[in-house]
């Protein structure tokens, strides 16, 4: 069963593929995708939550991908190597709203913070947990 209904309510275009069971978002299209090392992640994330900003996240592997929103330019700060952006047109594929890859799945209601928010809240992640960013 797809959960694409759900993703469509949360203000995500995504697609759903029958055949594979896939559900895949275009990057930049709704929203954009930040990936960070997951520890020092975690912390962004906390200081996104303290101040009522956190959008949806992701776990992939050892990353977690900050969702945004799809702003221009696309780049990184030079001052935040621990951000690496999902580049713009690629199809990400996402799991089920229910899995627990999701640390906070998207959902009505649930804004996806701008990019600006995200880099200044990594910048004071960095005062809060400086050995994550070393």
């Amino acid at each position: 069963m797809s959960d694409l209904p759900e993703y469509h309510a949360a203000g995500w275009r995504v697609h759903h593929d029958p055949r594979t069971n896939r559900t895949t978002l275009l990057v930049g299209d709704t929203v954009s995708a930040l990936r960070a090392p997951a520890d020092f992640a975690a912390h962004v994330h906390h200081v996104l939550a303290v101040h009522l900003l956190a959008g949806p996240v992701l776990a992939d592997g050892a990353d977690w991908l900050l969702f945004t929103q799809p702003e221009q330019p696309t780049e990184c700060p030079h001052d935040l190597p621990e951000l690496t952006p999902v580049p713009t047109g690629t199809h990400l594929r996402l799991p089920p709203l229910r899995d627990p890859r999701w640390i906070q799945p998207p959902r009505l209601g649930l804004a996806v913070p701008p990019r600006q928010v995200v880099f200044s809240a990594t910048r004071r992640a960095r005062l809060v947990a400086p050995r994550a960013a070393a």
